[in-house]
């Protein structure tokens, strides 16, 4: 099956460049493509060094700049990856044998965030086995007819999301959205960097906050409930409690929530602001 690459990318030029070199020696593509946002450190440059497939995506947002590279790009599979991606032994491979079944519309391996910071990989690598299910567009093949065919990545959504948005479409249409627990790919972060993620992750837009529920909590007591509810499904099902209740969980729990509500004061700021006075 023929394989285009799609990148987007705003002011990541150095990660960029790590990225394109590995894609270039390690994914046997067809095409590559870099979609990129205005940026200030030479990120169209980098990316015209290594392929004149290269579009401006007019600033709209991570969900119009997928939305064209999956336009842009014309074989079979279009694999999406991210520049702060550092790409695992025959990860391309792996993926692509699912889709010798024809319902698999996405395949994606497992996202190790913190590596270079253990505690926080270690916590990432527990999850690996204990989440029920995942989704994203970090490391993601798809079948590009199946995209298009449910609409495509939304080009209205401006923050987080649209990887969400996009397999919530492609399962009601009834395919199926591969999560390889044994195909894995790092993310080169620390704790800082982490939370700055998360906050990213929580400014999904308004229409998709069924997960932002899931996921985000707003206090304390509501996110160590949802903790201890996790801790005796697990007991339950028999599962190492070492394994569930890692220290570097109890650190972080409080920190994402801090992160959430902080992000969640800001957008309420912002709406109040815009708002006309009485």
């Amino acid at each position: 099956m023929d394989l285009d690459v799609v990148v987007c990318a705003k002011n990541r030029a150095a990660m960029l460049e790590r990225i394109l070199e590995q894609i270039t020696h390690e994914v046997p593509l067809r095409d590559l493509i870099v979609v990129y946002g205005s940026s200030k450190d030479g990120t169209k440059e980098v990316a015209e060094r290594y392929t004149r497939n290269v579009f401006w995506d007019e600033d709209k947002g991570l969900g119009s700049a997928r939305n064209l590279g999956m336009r842009k790009a014309s074989s079979e599979l279009v694999a999406m990856i991210d520049t702060d991606v550092v790409l695992t032994e025959d990860w391309c491979k792996r993926l692509v044998k699912h889709f010798e079944d024809g319902k698999v519309a996405a395949a994606m391996g497992v996202p190790i965030y913190g590596y270079g910071s253990r505690p926080v990989q270690r916590l990432f690598e527990y999850w690996r086995w204990y989440n029920t299910e995942s989704w994203g567009c970090s490391n993601t093949i798809f079948r590009r007819k199946l995209v298009l065919k449910v609409g495509n990545f939304d080009e209205e959504i401006r923050g987080a999301g649209e990887d969400y948005d996009l397999r919530k479409r492609l399962k009601i249409a009834g395919y199926r959205y591969i999560w390889d627990r044994k195909v894995v790919v790092y993310h080169p972060m620390n704790l800082f960097e982490l939370l700055n993620h998360i906050s990213w992750w929580s400014k999904g837009a308004p229409f998709i906050r069924e997960l932002i529920s899931e996921v985000r909590t707003y206090s304390l007591f509501r996110i160590y409930a949802r903790f201890a509810f996790q801790i005796l499904d697990s007991l339950r099902e028999g599962v190492r409690l070492a394994f569930v209740v890692h220290p570097s969980t109890l650190f972080l729990l409080p920190m994402i929530n801090t992160v959430s509500v902080a992000s969640r004061f800001k957008e309420l700021k912002k709406t109040l602001s815009a708002s006309p006075c009485p």
